[in-house]
Order: structure tokens, then C-alpha cells, then sequence
């Protein structure tokens, strides 16, 4: 197949959720032999320093970096037009007439589907196409989110107020768009049932989880940050991501030090991605560290007593989580991060929902580490077993021939 590939990022490295699920699609994509073209948007400049390792997996590349007067005009034209803030921030002029130009050539004429990546790449993977079948690769139910957002006491006012507006918007247009695709795809049986309460047609939701690599690639050493004899709880993630930097800053206040009281020597690690300074404040190099970037956030996970994910604010599939049991490492987490996990597998996991109860599970995990052994064993065993990227890339793979094949009919 010849797939058109739109993205509001650029999928490398493979770190952040977004990013790690798209990228190993087009790894599998590439591997069964199909022909890629990737047209990328992206708010982080510093990304496109990484679009030339993406090379190797596409025909095409196209990249362009949406600054913030692009931005600020765009969310101006959102409210205007009465759309999503979520949808109208991407919007491209120059993308718009550089997708005219292309679907003229010859390998856009030769396209056979169309997958676009969020929502917000949905107006332009139906603008111009010259009626090409079009994969809705929501990934989250945008819906969902902003609802959590609206209703949460502790976000901030402006936040809460931009969740409000995008709520009442998106529940129109998602579902406008997902009758409009050929399929649209999910990470979780919850984003899925949310969709589906808003009126989008069930047979056009299908849920594909994300997998985990499995634990035979990873080989690495104790992260020279990490204190040699101290236990280390640990939180990875992007912690420029609004959700992220609210848990890792509630869990500073409200947890941490309950679980210093009674392990003096713990030391707390939020690894990965662009922490603000509100979250950088807390580093102080002894026993909170905030590394930001890292190349690889697995040996972080690896050696720590702990992984928690703090999250108050989560949808779709928590890839640090996943993460984390796959390496055998102990989560702590509200059941709002589990929620992605089928009643099965949630028997291998330890809920907190409360600061007293969340620092209580972190002590005891820390202490007495033999009694939630073959919990985690179990944990692990249960994701290992059911997350594969090369069955999610499968499953990828025979809803895009569907729907290549859908037109020629």
C-alpha cells in the first residue's frame, strides 16, 4: 500500500506517548513494505533536528514548525469560527496548499489511504483529497479529557476555562469526523466507550493498545543520577505535559514527605521531556531530582524501588505504567491511571487515590519489597502477554487495507 501519514508531531524519539505509538506504526508499516509519505506539524522547534532520522521509514518527508503567532491567530480563528481549540491551533496554510500540490503528483495520485494521526489532522486529511479513504487515528478521546479537565477543582482557572470551551465543541466534532473516516481507531475500551456515548457509531470505533518492547532488548546500567544504596522512587513521563507536572508537583507537596518521614534516605526522580520551572524548583540535586530529557527512560524505571504516576488528570493508555510493569518495577498509581487495563489485569496492580494511602503503599514497597514480589511478577507476566506492538501494528495494518481496498470495490 502507498499511505499518506498526517501528524501534529514528529515522531522521534519515540519518548512521549504520542510519539512512541506513531512511531512504532510506521516501524511496522515499513517492515511489511508498504510506501510511506509523513507530512509532519509540530509546535516543538527543537524536534525538527529529528525529523531526518525518520528518513529511513517514508518516501516523503514534510515538516514545519507552527511558532507561536501561528498559534495566537489560530486560536483567534478557532473562536471566531465557532471550532475546538484543540482542532483549530494546527490549522496550516502552507501545509493546505503544499497537500493541493501533492495529491497532483504522482505519488499522490498512487496513495491509497489515508491515516491521520489526532484529531486535529482530520480537516486536512479530507481537504482536497481527492476522495482517498481516510484512518482516524484519534489515539484519545479528546472528549473524555477535556471533561476531566472542566470538572477538576485543582486545575487553573485559564486551563479549566479552555477545557470548557473545547468540551462542548469536540463532543460535536469528533464524532462529525469519525463519520466522515472509513474507521477511527483508539488506544483504550474506555476512549472507546466515551466516543460511543456521544453518538459516534460503534462499528466505526476500534480499539489498538500500544505494546511494550519486550524485556529481552533492554540492557543498561544504574543511571549515573540515581544515589549508589538509596532507594529511588521514580515518575517518567514528559514533565512539560500539563497532567504530568500537575502529579509530579501534587506528589512533591502532598506525599513525598510522609515517605521521607519514614525513609529518610528515598530519593524522588521525575524523569523526561521539558519540565517548566515551576517543576525544576523542586531539583535539588540530593534527594528530588527533575532530569528533563533523557535518551532512554527505561534504566530510570529499571532501578527504582518504586514507579508511581500520580496522575489526577489521565485518558487512554498510560505508557509509563506500562513501562514500568513490563520491567518488573512496582506502580503506584490512582485507578484513574489503570483504568486502560481490562478487570483482569487489574488484580496485578496497587491503587492509592489519597496522599496517606499513596505515601503508606510507597513505604511499604520501599521496606518490604518480598511481599508484593509475585504481584509484580504477575503484573508483568499479564503485559508482556497482551501488549505486542507487532500485533497493534497488525491489526494497524489490516483496517488501512480495508480501507484501500473499500474504493476499489
Amino acid at each position: 500500500m502507498n499511505i499518506l501519514v498526517l501528524t501534529p508531531l514528529i515522531p522521534y524519539p519515540p519518548h512521549d506517548g504520542d510519539k512512541l505509538r506513531l512511531y512504532h506504526f510506521l516501524l511496522y508499516l515499513k517492515k511489511r513494505g508498504h510506501t510511506i509519505d509523513l507530512f509532519c506539524l509540530t509546535r516543538v522547534q527543537d524536534d525538527l533536528r529529528y525529523a531526518e532520522d525518520l528518513r529511513p521509514l517514508c518516501r516523503t518527508l514534510y515538516t514545519e514548525h507552527i511558532n507561536n503567532w501561528d498559534l495566537f491567530f489560530n486560536l483567534i480563528g478557532g473562536l471566531l469560527i465557532g471550532q475546538s481549540l484543540n482542532v483549530s491551533s494546527h490549522f496550516s496554510p502552507k501545509m493546505r496548499e503544499v497537500l493541493k500540490a501533492y495529491w497532483q503528483t504522482t505519488e499522490g495520485q498512487k496513495i491509497d489511504v489515508v491515516l491521520a494521526h489526532r484529531l486535529r489532522m482530520a480537516p486536512a486529511a479530507f481537504e482536497g483529497n481527492p476522495g482517498k479513504p481516510v484512518v482516524l487515528e484519534l489515539t484519545d478521546s479528546l472528549t473524555g479529557y477535556t471533561q476531566q479537565l472542566k470538572d477538576h477543582s485543582m486545575v487553573r482557572g485559564s486551563r479549566r476555562l479552555v477545557a470548557w470551551w473545547d468540551y462542548w465543541f469536540l463532543k460535536k466534532e469528533e464524532v462529525e469526523w469519525m463519520e466522515k473516516a472509513f474507521q477511527s481507531i483508539v488506544i483504550s475500551e474506555p476512549d472507546s466507550q466515551v466516543l460511543r456515548e456521544q453518538g459516534a457509531p460503534a462499528d466505526k470505533v476500534i480499539v489498538i493498545p500500544n505494546g511494550v518492547e519486550p524485556v529481552r532488548t533492554f540492557k543498561f546500567k544504574r543511571p549515573n543520577e540515581y544515589p549508589a544504596k538509596r532507594p529511588v522512587v521514580c515518575f517518567v513521563g514528559n514533565m512539560g505535559y500539563p497532567p504530568n507536572e500537575d502529579g509530579a508537583i501534587w506528589f512533591l507537596k502532598k506525599v513525598w514527605p510522609r515517605i521521607k518521614s519514614e525513609v529518610p534516605n528515598a530519593v524522588f526522580a521525575a524523569v523526561g521531556g521539558q519540565p517548566r520551572k515551576i517543576l525544576r524548583k523542586y531539583n535539588n540535586r540530593d534527594d528530588v531530582l527533575v532530569t528533563g530529557w533523557v535518551p532512554k527512560v527505561e534504566p530510570y524505571v529499571k532501578y527504582a524501588a518504586v514507579s508511581v504516576a500520580p496522575l489526577r488528570v489521565a485518558s487512554g493508555m498510560q505508557n509509563k505504567v506500562a513501562l514500568a510493569m513490563a520491567l518488573g518495577t512496582l506502580v503506584v498509581a490512582p485507578m484513574l491511571a489503570f483504568e486502560w487495563i481490562p478487570p483482569k489485569g487489574r488484580e496485578t496492580v496497587i491503587t492509592a487515590e489519597d496522599e496517606e494511602k499513596f505515601a503508606n503503599l510507597v513505604v511499604e514497597a520501599i521496606l518490604k519489597p518480598r511481599r508484593i514480589k509475585n504481584l509484580v511478577l504477575r503484573g508483568q507476566r499479564f503485559i508482556l502477554r497482551n501488549y505486542k506492538w507487532n500485533e497493534s501494528g497488525k491489526k494497524l495494518e489490516a483496517i488501512l487495507k480495508k480501507a484501500a481496498q473499500s474504493t476499489k470495490v
